[in-house]
């Protein structure tokens, strides 16, 4: 069992603990029983995106592990060369420091998002880090959300059965987020 002491994060309904052996992970555990399941979520959605999506992930532990503070999803902190955490990819649009690489790699996971039929629905910009990794930038995606999981209880989830509108949704989400690249241009440079 880990024994958890430092809280690096606090969510509405997780906290991001420190984990106790390895520096460059942290444990996301729930702060009310009933949340469980938001674990559960971002474990199965990781497994299922892994083998198409690998290289624009972090890495996630295989299961959940127990700690005095109950389940935990251990995850890797995103750091750069330097061991400072890695910035989200609105720093960098907005500092007009994305380079090449990093404007491809956000097309290569538009179109692999959209090729798969994955249904990830917030995929604003915030929720996509650079990573400095040997010198160069690395886009990670960071919110393993399916569907529209925080929706009112009374909306039917239609997208859930109806591959067609699940596709509009998600390729409206990412619309919504080349609109946001395109109104914060960049002239970026090669490395």
């Amino acid at each position: 069992m880990l024994q958890l002491t430092r809280i690096i994060n606090k969510g509405g309904r997780r906290l991001c603990m420190e984990h106790p052996d390895d520096p460059d992970k942290c444990v996301k555990v729930i702060m009310f029983p009933r949340d469980l399941y938001l674990l559960k979520r971002d474990l199965e959605a990781y497994k299922a995106v892994k083998p198409i999506l690998k290289d624009l992930l972090p890495y996630y532990h295989e299961e959940l592990v127990d700690t005095q503070l109950g389940p935990g999803l251990i995850c890797e902190i995103v750091k750069d060369d330097d061991g400072s955490i890695s910035r989200r990819l609105t720093d960098y649009i907005c500092q007009k420091k994305a380079n090449k690489r990093t404007l491809a790699q956000i097309a290569i996971f538009a179109k692999l998002v959209t090729e798969n039929g994955i249904p990830f629905y917030d995929m604003n910009p915030n929720n996509f880090l650079v990573q400095i990794k040997n010198g160069k930038q690395r886009l990670l995606y960071v919110d393993l959300k399916y569907y529209g999981i925080y929706k009112p209880w009374i909306y039917l989830h239609l997208e859930r059965i109806i591959p067609a509108l699940s596709r509009m949704i998600v390729k409206r989400r990412l619309k919504r987020l080349f609109d946001w690249l395109e109104a914060n241009p960049q002239t970026p440079s090669e490395t």
